[in-house]
């Protein structure tokens, strides 16, 4: 680090990067350029890690002018957790934060979790889609029985990059690679919780790993349970039953055989979680505005319809208002 950049960390604050993990996503990759540009805390570097991309993304990407932008490109397509992990090696910011191509931050993002992050080693924050809070957590630190419970989403993650480099993304995991990294991050390190909602996930239709299982058979999604058999002494039987039973009953309510995909369930995974998961997956339909966490009692507790005028739903109202569109 030059004198000039030690001029800047002290009147701006420390560099934080920005890592944007995108493939054969042209039409949304610059809008989450965009959105990490028109963060309120400036001191930043955008690396765009296009991942083999056959499409017109390099293009997409060098026309954003903002000398803040880098843009890496693998030759072949090597999979989101060795993307995330380019981008890991190329940061020159003491935090790192990611934004994967779909999602979009609250323009306070960055500037809010450098706050909390400055007692800890790494903060998650809260996140909706579709005006829906996708988890509620009421502590100040999030522990590995909380991951025991659930993953978070990985662009509401802030960390010091030197943790990161040292835990990486497991490039093996085909599927909740994310989740991997948090388990081993808490096992060592210390994770804070900003309660706030400033992350917009991306629940589209559009391609992703995960509407992926939408058209994969019983069998055919037993690779994407591969993060729950590396974690299973971690998870203990029965929340590893449960996270399995979750992911071979992923869009079961599209699927056309649906009794086969609940016998797979059943026969892998026994009785009791597959139970767990339908009635949960019941519920959320029934009651879509409710909160993951919240419990069927505190949901009866409240009158049908409260959650309109609720401090949550205006918090969520505010907060779109500040993402650039």
């Amino acid at each position: 680090m030059d004198e000039q950049d030690v001029d800047t960390e002290k009147e701006q604050g420390p560099l934080v990067t920005v890592v944007i993990p995108t493939y054969n996503r042209a039409h949304l990759v610059s809008k989450a350029i965009v959105n990490a540009c028109d963060q309120s805390y400036p001191n930043l570097e955008i690396v765009v890690v296009d991942d083999g991309s056959s499409d017109d993304t390099a293009a997409v990407v060098k026309a954003v002018d903002d000398p803040r932008v880098k843009y890496i490109r693998h030759a072949r397509n090597k999979g989101l957790p060795a993307a995330r992990n380019t981008g890991i090696r190329a940061a020159r910011g003491e935090y790192l934060a990611f934004l994967d191509d779909d999602d979009a931050w609250d323009k306070r993002k960055i500037a809010k979790q450098l706050r909390v992050i400055q007692g800890v080693d790494a903060c998650l924050t809260a996140a909706i889609s579709n005006g829906r809070l996708l988890r509620r957590h009421h502590k100040t630190i999030v522990s590995l029985d909380d991951l025991r419970r659930g993953s978070f989403d990985p662009s509401s993650l802030m960390a010091k990059t030197s943790v990161l480099r040292e835990v990486l993304f497991d490039e093996n995991l085909r599927q909740g690679e994310d989740w991997d990294a948090f388990i081993r991050i808490a096992q060592r390190y210390t994770i804070g919780w900003l309660a706030e909602p400033l992350l917009f996930y991306n629940a589209g239709t559009h391609a992703r790993m995960t509407n992926e299982a939408k058209v994969l058979a019983g069998p055919e999604l037993e690779r994407r349970t591969a993060m729950l058999h590396k974690h299973r002494s971690f998870f203990g039987e029965k929340w590893f039953r449960r996270h399995c039973a979750e992911a071979f009953l992923g869009f079961i309510g599209t699927r056309r055989n649906k009794l086969g995909c609940i016998g797979y369930a059943v026969e892998r995974c026994g009785v009791t979680p597959v139970a767990r998961v339908l009635v949960h997956k019941v519920y959320r339909r029934l009651f879509p505005g409710a909160v993951m966490g919240e419990g069927l009692r505190a949901l009866f507790r409240r009158p049908m319809g409260a959650e309109t005028g609720s401090p949550l739903t205006a918090a969520v109202v505010a907060n779109r208002s500040s993402v650039r569109s």
